[in-house]
């Protein structure tokens, strides 16, 4: 298995979406990386959509640049897991909120919607350290 990062890619003009210029269609880049895996949706330090995905070891991966950015930026294992972590951890936390809130437990619902904010924190972190 292999890591990316990676923009959007502007659907009818085929460059990535790397700045705050939102194109009309955007697409993940599942033509330039088959069997592309989306795990991590997160913003830049610019507020601009970054992803992180995991691809098959048969599909060719190398940093892209596009402008003063890095559109595709080819990752380990580490630096996937360091955002992927916190991430999912966040995910999960904000699951046990949504059950807590269902159930009436407001305090918990509070408390775990709080730890799953800190968790997505370090998630962007993360990502904007990459």
């Amino acid at each position: 298995m292999q890591y990316i990062k990676h923009y959007y890619v502007d659907a009818q003009g085929g460059s990535y979406c790397c700045t705050t210029t939102e194109p009309k269609y955007k697409r993940h880049p599942v033509q330039e990386y088959p069997g592309l895996d989306v795990k991590v949706w997160l913003t830049d330090s610019n507020g601009v959509d970054v992803m992180l995905a995991q691809v098959p070891d048969s599909t060719p991966v190398a940093d892209v640049a596009h402008g003063d950015h890095t559109a595709v930026k080819v990752l380990t294992e580490a630096e996937f897991n360091g955002v992927w972590t916190p991430y999912s951890e966040a995910q999960a936390l904000y699951g046990e909120a949504s059950e807590a809130e269902e159930a009436g437990d407001d305090d918990t619902a509070a408390t775990k919607r709080a730890a799953g904010d800190t968790k997505r924190g370090e998630a962007e972190t993360a990502i904007r350290a990459l």
